[in-house]
């Protein structure tokens, strides 16, 4: 089996007797253990009458077995023991998986196997939980991606299984005849089959202990030779390709997606050949499609490489983002794609070196990649052994052998305008020709069709030769430098902040843990005039779009090249954080820094990118009324974090000059916080404090920005109206004061009642889809927030439940205490003690930190002594005063 250089884990392959194929994984490493069972089931799977059923079989699933009965135990037990758990179904599979505490494993483990040997499928489990799919469905009714894969699913072979409705609803699962728990019974023994099961188990246990767990659990799933039957029908008729198709969004999408008809092509992953020519495609500097694109003010962005896929098809996508302009030159941009393609065809022998740069930088990622959550990382596992054989599970995301010149002529081939559909997308969708003006069932998408004309698919398909100003990527200049790996000069535990002038922080820690030839830096900029009001607010953010936007050419090899860097505006300022290969990292961050304050801004990019922001604050909470009323809940208790319909409207009046003089002037007095943390040494970091100290030499050094934040007096509640919006309310209740004791307590009481919450108010009273309650703080304060959104109760009517519901858990709360109250508390204690589990993570804690003036770095200790002396009994006198109903509290209802 391939291992990155930085993998310690060890393997094992075991194919149990039913045939269920399963990966061991010892892990020395984790303080959790995990597991995943990936099955080759979908919704491609459905009965054509029952639209939905793998779906429905996923949710059902958690919802009791013969040997584990009560609903929701699954669930609160994962929750009781610090873990989580969570499933999704997919065209062609369905994924469950979970996490708990490893000396918990052996105990959840049977109870998830149960899944898939002898599950209830209860009648008013199935009954609920139909009401539940429903709810899922109303809430993605309004999803723009959705309602236009709706739109690709009518206009494909009707015979093809990628046609067939997804998530389903009350119709295709009604119980029309009084069969439907023998329908689900027939699907479930059919499909859920060993063979067609793949098994991660992994955590600290060896080799052997989970050999045996995996044995003594899973070796009663049923099992047979049969293979599963291959798809039988093309994706694409010839007559459903050449169309064009138009599609009105309901957010503001500007949109144009050229897709090219492919086959599923055998062992494609050991070349990574679409993956190149998707590189190519998407190439963003000098002389790339994108670079002339935007030039001519057409386009905002493209991407290459994207587009559904399965095990009989796969639609390649080139996606360019649209300018208002842009919209009247679809044509014109269609053919510039074929003369780049033409540039491709043309320079052939130079492809061989910069696939090279390509694979070498994927040799350099996967033996320097970074360990993700257990849980994340074997749903991804069990999902790879389908697709990849057993010695490349792990590498197969980034094998590329070499150029293989057949399979990328034979690829090239398919990139021919006959083999083309055209999706525009657009507010106002319609044409002048003939079009078919249509409505897409489920989602009610408007949409039209029409063919592309033959004599536009004739001129295309004679495009011969490219633009002379086109070309392709140079061989990376960033992966000249050799990755190396220094040598250990400090072992702190915590970074150590630099000698420094006042107003002008600088932290730096070498790596010792982790040991990958990567690295982070963030630097901090304050400044007073991003705060002067609403106006200055939206600058602020203004002028991290358009920064990122401006340098995005000059850079894009930067990013080809393993590095990252995001310009960002907080409460008060900009963040700038750049990250990856540590061997050339600090002079992107040297040119980047200096590009703050010199790169042009052109009034066309300023003008397009004001209006492509007022937009997307104008969408941000369209049909979604939880999150607008957590953006109004946002602005209350930060005032430097207005709500987007409030940037919006101070952004709109501001002209090109009013935004150069806030850019000059933003730089003028500064408070600045850096951070250098990865394979680096002191000299390293003192050249870099070095430059900084220079790049503001200019500027007026400030004190720190104390972010600000409301506190909360009384109890309020706020009502407010939105036509055709579903109902929903938010609670916040904030910590009584910012001690450690009170934050502790406040994720204690989420812990406590968070599973109960859901359990109680989605799964059995069937209240929305969207139901929790969730630890929220605000500006370094604890808070605890409750949420439901319904489609069928009104926010009062959901208060009500709520209200009852708290009453309720009040009134039993001691209960608690001998079932669950030490199992929360160690939940807890292994949620807040999780060591960090890869160099991002820990960057991540030590930049919070130093944002926060924990420079003791202590906060995880704090809050683990504060929990080991927390009883139960000064937990249940904090619960019965904050959810008291004269305890200050802010309550937020729509609808």
């Amino acid at each position: 089996m391939k291992l990155s250089n930085n993998d310690n884990k060890q393997y094992k392959h075991l194919t149990l007797d039913n045939g269920l194929r399963v990966l061991l994984v010892n892990d020395p490493s984790s303080e959790k253990s995990a597991s995943s069972l990936a099955i080759n089931i979908g919704h491609f799977d459905d009965p054509i009458d029952r639209q939905g059923m793998a779906h429905f079989i996923e949710h059902m699933l958690f919802l009791g077995t013969e040997q584990y009965p009560n609903r929701g135990e699954f669930a609160q037990t994962i929750s009781q023991f610090g873990g989580n758990s969570n499933a999704w179904t997919g065209t062609e599979h369905t994924c469950y998986f979970f996490d708990v505490r490893a000396d918990k494993f052996a105990d959840v483990l049977p109870r998830f196997a149960d899944f898939f040997i002898s599950p209830l499928f209860e009648e008013s489990a199935l009954f609920d939980e139909r009401n539940a799919i429903d709810s899922e469905f109303n809430l993605k009714v309004k999803d723009d991606n959705r309602r236009i894969i709706q739109v690709h699913k009518e206009t494909v072979n009707p015979a093809h299984p990628f046609t067939k409705f997804s998530v389903g609803n009350h119709d295709t699962l009604g119980d029309h005849s009084g069969s439907i728990r023998k329908e689900v019974i027939d699907f479930y023994n059919t499909h859920y089959q060993a063979q067609w099961m793949t098994l991660v188990l992994a955590g600290p246990q060896s080799l052997q202990e989970l050999t045996q767990l995996a044995q003594s659990s899973f070796s009663k799933v049923s099992g047979s030779a049969k293979s599963k039957p291959p798809i039988a029908v093309p994706m694409y008729r010839e007559q459903d390709l050449g169309l064009l198709l138009h599609i009105k969004p309901r957010k503001h999408l500007q949109k144009l997606i050229v897709s090219f008809a492919m086959p599923d092509i055998a062992d494609l992953y050991r070349y990574k050949s679409l993956s190149f020519l998707a590189h190519l495609l998407g190439y963003e500097g000098d002389g790339s499609l994108y670079a002339i694109l935007k030039k001519n003010g057409w386009i905002n962005a493209l991407s290459a490489g994207g587009g559904v896929n399965g095990s009989n098809f796969k639609d390649f996508n080139i996606s360019f983002a649209l300018t208002d302009t842009g919209i009247e030159y679809y044509e014109d941009i269609v053919e510039m794609l074929f003369e780049y393609i033409c540039l491709i065809k043309d320079k052939k022998s130079s492809l061989p070196s910069l696939y090279q740069d390509k694979k070498r930088l994927l040799e350099l990622a996967f033996d320097n990649q970074e360990v993700n959550k257990l849980i994340d990382w074997v749903s991804s596992v069990s999902v790879n052994m389908h697709h990849y054989d057993d010695d490349n599970v792990l590498y197969g995301d980034y094998c590329m052998e070499g150029f293989n010149d057949d399979l990328h002529e034979q690829l090239l081939g398919y990139l021919s305008p006959h083999n083309m559909r055209l999706i525009m997308i657009h507010p106002s969708a319609t044409h002048e020709s003939e079009t078919i003006n249509k409505i897409a069932q489920w989602y009610n998408t408007p949409y039209q069709v029409e063919r592309i004309s033959p004599d536009w698919l004739r001129a295309l398909s004679n495009i011969q030769a490219a633009l002379p100003e086109m070309l392709l990527p140079n061989v990376n200049p960033y992966l000249a430098h050799d990755n190396k790996l220094y040598e250990i000069e400090s072992t702190a535990q915590v970074p150590t902040q630099l000698k420094d002038k006042p107003g002008f922080e600088f932290w730096f820690k070498q790596d010792a843990t982790f040991r990958v030839t990567k690295g982070h830096f963030y630097l901090e900029l304050d400044s007073e005039i991003s705060i002067t009001d609403h106006k200055a607010m939206a600058l602020t953010r203004l002028f991290a779009d358009l920064f990122m936007d401006s340098v995005a050419e000059q850079f894009y090899s930067a990013e080809l090249a393993g590095l990252s860097y995001h310009l960002t505006s907080h409460q008060g300022g900009l963040t700038l954080h750049t990250a990856g290969l540590s061997s050339c990292q600090l002079k992107l961050a040297s040119q980047l820094v200096e590009a703050l304050q010199k790169q042009p801004i052109s009034a066309t990019r300023f003008a397009e990118y004001k209006k492509q922001l007022i937009r997307h604050w104008k969408n941000h909470n369209k049909n979604k009324p939880v999150s607008e009323l957590f953006s109004i809940l946002g602005a209350k208790l930060m005032p430097w974090n207005p709500t987007p319909e409030a940037l919006a409207k101070a952004l709109k009046n501001v002209c090109f000059n009013e935004f150069n003089t806030f850019r000059s002037t933003f730089f003028n007095s500064i408070h600045a916080k850096a951070f250098l943390h990865g394979n680096w040494q002191n000299k390293h970091a003192k050249a870099v404090q070095q430059q900084l100290l220079c790049n503001f030499a200019s500027s007026e050094i400030l004190e720190d920005l104390k972010k600000p934040l409301s506190t909360i007096k009384e109890p309020s509640v706020e009502f407010y109206t939105k036509e055709n919006s579903e109902h929903a309310f938010v609670q916040y209740i904030q910590a009584p004061s910012h001690n450690v004791d009170d934050k502790i307590k406040i994720m204690a009481f989420n812990q406590l009642i968070s599973q109960h919450y859901f359990e109680q108010l989605r799964t059995q009273r069937q209240l929305g889809y969207l139901v929790g309650a969730g630890y929220a703080p605000f500006n370094t304060r604890a808070g605890i927030a409750f949420y439901i959104q319904s489609p069928k109760f009104t926010s009062a009517e959901l208060l009500e439940h709520h209200n009852n519901f708290i009453a309720e858990f009040v009134e039993h709360i001691d209960q608690l205490e001998q079932t669950q109250w030490e199992d929360v508390k160690s939940g807890l204690k292994s949620q807040i003690a999780e060591k960090d589990k890869n160099l991002r993570l820990r960057s991540q804690r030590f930049w919070v930190a130093i944002g926060n003036d924990d420079h003791a770095f202590s906060m995880q200790e704090q809050l683990l002594f504060s929990l080991q002396s927390l009883t139960f009994q000064q937990l249940k006198e904090f619960i019965i005063d904050v959810t008291a109903p004269d305890f200050p509290s802010i309550t937020l209802q729509m609808n």
